[in-house]
């Protein structure tokens, strides 16, 4: 897959990477201009002591340059636009990824990833970040570079065997500093990836329970937590900071070196009579550019591992995602049924599929248009496994889904979503205004919409009287909003646009008498417009809304039917044991 990708990329870009290659041709070729002007100075105008030929070969030399700058500077642009595009095209399936990782692989580490186990979340998006600073950076360039070295040696064994041999064990001795860094730096940037996102996932752990390990003692502990977690960071990036410190400051000594070295056997091979003045110089010149990239090479060898495991993680990270082409076909909006056909689900990261395993087992209900289903159960029963499903947000491991009788694949998922109402058991509010997260921060939405949802979570009143009222900013946490009003104000989240189905996973859990008012008057309003409502409750102040009732126990579908007969065989025979009901 790694390599499927790389060639589908380098397919993409073969325009800009010939332009790349061109341009690094005419500049390697170029830079032979700044040897040759040394070695005619030397051998040829200095004997002569004229003037005129020094001015015209210095002119010259100026017009090399020139256009050695602008191939410069038109390979830089060509790089980065190359990776600005490749950062573009992954973008969007790299941040599909990261939101969908916890729905496809659960809260542990992702198949054959372990390295990826306990972070904030955002691995991929860092790695996405490291593979476009390499490419923009001068990594890219050294490499691109590192084929010429050939060439100086020949030329260098073109001026003298003895500079050209001396050059090539230079270089190997350099290449040799290249493989050891490699071996050296490889691990410890796998470790420090991981470490960075542990790390990461620590400080945000120990802002987000801030008040509760306050007030119950465990602020200590956790800052303790997070800065064991910060010694192992500084650990791993001292490791890796000092290896490619000691590797390149050995380079770049090593190539100084060789540099008075190829001076001392041009100066011996003068002496000898077997080359002229301007011989030295050239052969210095031409030593230090064929040996520049190498230590460029290791310079930048930080950055290039990370690049490549990063590479590495997104490939995978993205391999499951494709993004849909657009439906040719549009559905009309639901307003019928949703039905429920042998579904099984099984949590995220689940490796294998014995019954056990499976949150939801075999159910199979169907809810009709102005119906209202209280599903009960105690804890663990699998309800929010269930209406997890009927969302779409885990997929089915068998069995289907239905709206309106096409199954949830059949629609576009933003477009199916507009008509879906989720209140989960603890809501989140996004950074930005209270509208703007009613409104699921749609662009096109209307004043009269968001307020037409907030009065039906009855919230209109209570967002007036904020001080800013529906620009009143929110953070993600919520701020300093109740439980209660962030609760009610994912219910006006839920409900704008007036929603098919809606889905309530406890969603009074933390209204007072008058938001259970609204939140009964809400429901009401659903169901007379021709909506379904699925609400998950523990409370039996609840069900006075319901026209139906679904019992849930270890999974399975135990009693379904019409609320008062659910309620009567419940409480009939509360000593016998469940019996499994068909739906």
């Amino acid at each position: 897959m790694d390599r499927q990708v790389l060639t589908l990329f380098l397919h993409r870009y073969r325009g800009s990477i010939a332009l790349v290659a061109m341009a690094s041709v005419l500049i390697n070729a170029l830079v032979f201009a700044g040897s040759a002007y040394l070695l005619l100075v030397y051998d040829s105008v200095l004997p002569s002591r004229s003037v005129p030929t020094l001015i015209g070969l210095f002119g010259m030399l100026l017009l090399v340059y020139a256009f050695q700058a602008f191939f410069e500077a038109m390979r830089g642009e060509t790089l980065l636009s190359v990776a600005n595009g490749l950062h573009d095209d992954l973008l969007e399936a790299v941040h599909h990824a990261t939101v969908t990782r916890s729905l496809r692989s659960g809260p542990g580490p992702m198949p054959d990833r372990p390295d990826l186990e306990r972070d904030d979340g955002l691995q991929f998006i860092r790695d996405l970040d490291a593979i476009h600073g390499f490419l923009a950076g001068p990594g890219p360039l050294a490499l691109i570079d590192l084929p010429w070295v050939v060439v100086f040696m020949a030329v260098l064994f073109a001026l003298h065997w003895w500079l050209g041999l001396t050059a090539l064990a230079g270089t190997l001795v350099m290449a040799g500093l290249t493989i050891w860094s490699n071996r050296r730096t490889r691990a410890g940037s796998r470790d420090l990836a991981t470490i960075t996102g542990q790390r990461a996932a620590a400080a945000m752990a120990e802002i987000r329970f801030g008040e509760s390990a306050l007030a119950m003692g465990m602020a200590d502990r956790l800052i303790r937590r997070t800065l064991a977690w910060d010694g192992r960071y500084i650990a791993a990036q001292t490791y890796l900071a000092r290896t490619v410190s000691r590797f390149g400051g050995a380079s770049r000594t090593f190539r100084m070196l060789l540099q008075s070295l190829i001076l001392t056997v041009g100066a011996l091979l003068v002496i000898d009579g077997q080359a002229s003045g301007g011989v030295i110089l050239a052969s210095s010149v031409l030593s230090g550019r064929a040996l520049a990239p190498v230590d460029m090479a290791i310079a930048n060898w930080r950055s290039l591992v990370a690049a490549r495991a990063g590479w590495s993680r997104v490939v995978i990270g993205i391999a499951t995602w494709q993004k849909p082409a657009p439906r040719t076909i549009v559905l009309d909006p639901p307003v019928a049924q949703v039905s429920l056909r042998d579904v099984w689900v099984a949590p995220p990261g689940s490796t294998r599929f014995a019954v056990p395993q499976f949150a939801v087992q075999g159910v199979s209900l169907t809810l009709k248009a102005g119906q209202v289903l209280a599903l009960v159960g105690p804890s663990a029963a699998g309800k929010s496994s269930l209406v997890r499903a009927m969302l779409g947000i885990w997929g089915a491991a068998r069995g289907e889904v239905r709206i309106d009788g096409a199954t949830l694949d059949q629609w576009d998922s933003d477009r199916i979503g507009r008509h879906f109402g989720y209140v989960p058991q603890t809501v989140d509010l996004i950074d930005g205004t209270i509208g703007e997260n009613i409104a699921r921060f749609d662009p096109a939405a209307g004043s009269d919409t968001i307020i037409a949802a907030a009065r039906a979570a009855g919230m209109h009143d209570s967002i007036l009287a904020l001080p800013d009222g529906y620009e009143t900013r929110v953070s993600a946490g919520g701020g300093a909003l109740s439980a209660g009003q962030r609760q009610r104000i994912g219910l006006a989240r839920a409900l704008y646009g007036d929603p098919f189905l809606l889905v309530l996973d406890e969603a009074n859990s933390n209204l007072d008498a008058t938001g259970d008012a609204a939140l009964a008057e809400a429901i009401g309003a659903v169901q007379q417009r021709g909506g379904i409502v699925v609400m998950i409750t523990h409370r039996p102040a609840t069900l006075g809304p319901a026209t139906h009732m679904a019992v849930m126990q270890n999974g399975r579908l135990i009693d379904f039917g019409e609320r008062d007969a659910v309620l009567n065989r419940v409480q009939s025979v509360p000593q016998a044991p469940p019996r499994e009901v068909a739906a």
